[in-house]
């Protein structure tokens, strides 16, 4: 049922990484958030909470991609 979007993802993971290793050197930060949740109306996940994480995400420039919510990778391998 998630084959074919998890191909996109991949694929826009792999250009978001090659943009930034092509743009940092002129300033331009380009960043990747992997959201790993729905986001829906009373499901617990407000909008806002991940207008945060790509704010920080920005902000702090440490990282070229994150995850949302923060440590979901640890469920995943």
């Amino acid at each position: 049922m998630f084959g074919n979007s998890g191909i996109v993802m991949s694929a826009l993971r792999n250009y978001v990484l090659n943009l930034h290793k092509h743009l940092q050197p002129y300033g331009i930060f380009v960043g990747h958030l992997s959201i790993s949740t729905l986001i829906k109306k009373g499901r617990g996940i407000d909008r806002d909470q991940v207008a945060d994480a790509w704010y920080n995400l920005y902000e702090q420039q440490d990282t070229v991609e994150d995850t949302f919510p923060k440590g979901i990778t640890q469920f995943l391998n």
